[in-house]
């Protein structure tokens, strides 16, 4: 089954906005998902890496993608509780800095097999928190992306 985007009433504004990227815009559904629309192209290469890293994905380590447009124009994912500071994660995985968080098993191996950006872990946005554990929400921002748009 195909969920139409209009049937969600975003562009009616019934849900509130959460932020922005470039290449996408992220509502709450009130239901414990988000989604992300594209803005462009770039959005879609997003929406689409985000939702194969979570289509095979086995870590408990990113927030997962639940239903994705055929053409990727939008995802809905779960919702994860935003974290005011990298601390939170840092203490977590009981690490001081970036560099030693990339060297948990987990997320080293999950950088290498997904091609994503060591950078964009760095930083709390891209992180929320299901269940009291960090989870990486924003994740679309790989390699390949990247060397494609910008």
């Amino acid at each position: 089954m195909e969920l139409d985007i209009n049937e969600i009433n975003i562009k009616n504004k019934t849900y509130k906005y959460l932020g922005s990227g470039s290449g996408r815009r992220v509502f709450d559904l009130t239901d414990g998902t988000v989604i992300k629309i594209a803005r462009n192209k770039r959005g879609i290469a997003q929406n689409q890496v985000e939702y194969e890293i979570s289509s095979v994905d086995s870590t408990q380590l990113f927030a997962k993608v639940l239903y994705a447009s055929e053409d990727f124009n939008f995802i809905i994912m779960e919702r994860a509780e935003r974290i005011k500071h990298i601390s939170y994660v840092y203490k977590y995985f009981n690490v001081r800095s970036i560099s030693r968080l990339r060297e948990i098993k987990e997320i080293k191996e999950s950088l290498s097999k997904y091609n994503l950006l060591i950078a964009d872990l760095s930083r709390s946005v891209n992180w929320g928190k299901i269940n009291d554990r960090p989870v990486i929400i924003d994740y679309g921002f790989t390699r390949e992306v990247k060397k494609r748009f910008y």
